[in-house]
């Protein structure tokens, strides 16, 4: 392995809800070279005293993401910063995903779990699945599906626990 090798991370910052939260971390990002795969934000999580939450996927070096790190928690709008391999345990992703047609228990078995799967709607020959599980198993079940020709459209998100 180099010190340039390219690692899958996930970020999910607490974020005071205030305007330009969301533009700080992304500029942060930018800055450093760095693109953004996926971001999902979330609102007020006020049980956990949590104004919001940005969730953040990308690929870099470690270096640079340790660099992201020190820079994204000096931001006055972000309360916590929190961290992950792509791979951790810890992290959970969900998809809705457009289909061609039903699926079946053996399309949604992982290798070593078998993922949530739930019919959200059906038509003549269009099936809207909501899928979830750890992005270990549910990423290789998406390519197959995507590969076979099954999937017609994707949308996800991944959340850290």
């Amino acid at each position: 392995m180099t010190d340039k090798q390219k690692y899958h991370w996930v970020f999910r910052a607490h974020v005071f809800d205030r305007s330009g939260a969301l533009t700080s971390i992304a500029s942060t990002f930018s800055n450093e070279g760095i693109s953004i795969d996926t971001i999902v934000g979330h609102g007020l999580e006020e049980q956990a005293g949590i104004d919001g939450s940005v969730v953040m996927t990308f690929h870099c070096p470690e270096a640079e993401k340790d660099i992201l790190v020190r820079k994204i928690k000096r931001l006055s709008k972000v309360k916590l910063l929190e961290e992950y391999p792509y791979e951790s345990q810890s992290l959970r992703k969900s998809a809705i995903i457009r289909t061609t047609r039903r699926l079946v228990p053996m399309d949604v078995a992982g290798e070593n779990a078998f993922l949530t799967s739930e019919l959200v709607r059906s038509g003549s020959r269009r099936f809207i699945y909501f899928l979830a599980g750890s992005p270990n198993q549910l990423d290789p079940v998406l390519h197959k599906l995507e590969a076979d020709g099954v999937v017609t459209d994707v949308v996800y998100s991944i959340i850290g626990l």
